[in-house]
């Protein structure tokens, strides 16, 4: 006999899909998102002519540091499906990971069936889940700003609201002070893991597994779909790279192509050598050569809290690489050094020996980046911030859109 929603034990349960990669989440060089998958209520369907239901999700990283707080829209349950329709959007876009724990409050209501609630909550959802992604993508090294991270609590409080008033006739699926769930790094292994929020029976971990069923993906037990209770699933989202653009990758481009162009012509005598040279001078000003605009830069990309701290690295690295072997082409008038030192840097993203000029190159870009961040992370006692650049060559090769970039112009 299958349990009623709104009946039954708080359970939530941990699903691995088999995956040749089984490493954990780990700060400095991963990313964590959250998707919400799928939704399920167990009701007659007599139940679901005159109630809709909707629910928030609070996410915590870096052990309750930054606070992510999402409306998940609302349900009206149609043609005796009792799953939610095109519900697997991301809650949590990919966040640059800081250490800690993450934490997770889901709350599942249902209310009378309303057609103004129901603009409201879905317009809420939208709006939350905007406010997410803004605070994913102007992280700051610190975390995200004070400002939005208000602004999402303020419209889910709204949310709260609405969902708690007694003329609405609420039914909590879940309790109404939510279903809450920590999990440590160590337990989020391979690119996807599980969990499933679930009000009902006792059931079996050993049995529950998750399966793609048309467009949807959908949590079983002991082979067939769950039907029992009230259930929420999630996505936990372990990758290496940020998927969006940042906003200096148009400077980058810029003053990579400007670098490349004085070395032609100071190596075709369009410029004279001394000319040239003078572009590889800090000045005063702080923005009249080009080292000056690649210090501006570095900063910025070592600075830049949305990525990772690997990501940064190779960011920095690839520009003082094609700094130092720029102004060495022109020195010794000889255009093989710069095409020697991009060779090299390729052999860093392809498992192969780099030269001990490079290595030292990328040691310093290790500890520039260090002295920025080390103290902003969450770490375990046995972390003792030592990576070094054999550590960083080891994981370069996961980063295939960030070596397209560094490719181009």
């Amino acid at each position: 006999m299958q349990t009623k929603a709104g009946k039954g034990e708080h359970h939530v349960y941990r699903i691995l899909k088999t995956n040749n990669d089984s490493e954990p989440l780990t700060p400095r060089n991963h990313y964590v998102g959250v998707d919400a998958v799928s939704w399920f209520i167990n009701k007659e369907d007599s139940w679901f002519s005159n109630r809709m239901a909707s629910g928030t999700l609070d996410i915590t990283l870096s052990n309750g540091m930054e606070k992510y707080q999402a409306a998940l829209g609302t349900f009206e349950i149609r043609g005796g499906s009792k799953i939610a329709p095109v519900f697997d959007r991301p809650v949590l876009l990919d966040r640059n990971y800081r250490g800690g724990g993450i934490g997770f409050n889901a709350s599942l209501t249902a209310i009378k069936k309303d057609t103004v609630l129901a603009s409201v909550l879905k317009n809420a959802a939208n709006a939350s889940l905007g406010i997410v992604a803004g605070m994913v993508d102007t992280a700051a090294v610190t975390g995200p700003t004070q400002l939005l991270t208000s602004a999402g609590g303020e419209l889910i409080d709204g949310v709260r609201n609405i969902l708690s008033d007694q003329s609405a006739k609420h039914e909590p699926l879940f309790d109404f002070n939510g279903l809450n769930f920590n999990i440590r790094a160590e337990k989020i292994l391979g690119p996807e893991v599980y969990l499933l929020f679930h009000r009902g029976a006792d059931l079996d971990d050993e049995q529950l597994d998750v399966i793609t069923d048309g467009e949807m993906v959908l949590p079983t037990y002991k082979g067939q779909h769950l039907q029992d209770g009230a259930w929420l699933l999630l996505r936990i989202k372990r990758s290496s790279e940020y998927p969006n653009v940042r906003p200096w990758y148009s400077k980058r481009r810029e003053l990579k192509g400007k670098i490349q162009s004085l070395v032609d012509d100071a190596l075709n005598d369009f410029i004279a050598k001394e000319t040239a040279l003078e572009q590889f001078k800090y000045t005063e000003s702080g923005d009249a050569t080009l080292l000056d605009k690649f210090g501006t830069l570095r900063s910025i990309i070592l600075n830049d809290g949305v990525i990772t701290e690997v990501q940064a690295v190779a960011f920095s690295t690839e520009l003082k690489n094609l700094v130092v072997n720029a102004r060495r082409s022109i020195e010794e008038s000889d255009k093989e050094i710069l095409a020697a030192s991009k060779k090299d840097m390729e052999n860093v993203f392809s498992g192969k020996k780099s030269s001990n000029s490079l290595d030292l190159i990328i040691e310093e870009q290790i500890s520039a980046v260090k002295s920025i961040r080390e103290e902003s992370l969450v770490l375990d006692e046995n972390d003792n911030g030592g990576w070094m650049v054999d550590d960083f060559k080891r994981i370069a090769d996961q980063l295939p859109e960030t070596i397209r970039e560094i490719q181009s112009f």
